[in-house]
């Protein structure tokens, strides 16, 4: 019974190990050089950046401009705010 929880919480905690390697993304050409290029997890990963980026802050203008809940939308621009900017930080740790 032990076994099967150890078994199961190293199984779930592999992907974020190995997740972290962020130089397993880089293209390796067979030359020995590495390639510079960003490999395509890191080009979708920015390009769903960018979709975040365009759809938060056009919710954000969307509420700024009916501003007529101040208590209730303060927080709801600052809990739509989080999107760009986890976003954005994610996507420079790579």
């Amino acid at each position: 019974m032990m076994g099967n929880i150890v078994f199961s919480v190293l199984f779930l905690l592999l992907p974020l190990a190995e997740s972290s390697r962020s130089w397993k993304m880089l293209n390796m050409s067979l030359g020995g050089e590495a390639n510079l290029l960003p490999g395509w997890p890191i080009l979708s990963a920015g390009a769903f950046v960018l979709v975040a980026l365009v759809l938060s802050l056009f919710l954000i203008v969307e509420h700024l401009a009916v501003y007529n809940q101040p208590e209730e939308q303060k927080f709801l621009i600052g809990l739509i705010l989080m999107v760009p900017v986890y976003a954005v930080e994610s996507h420079e740790m790579k």
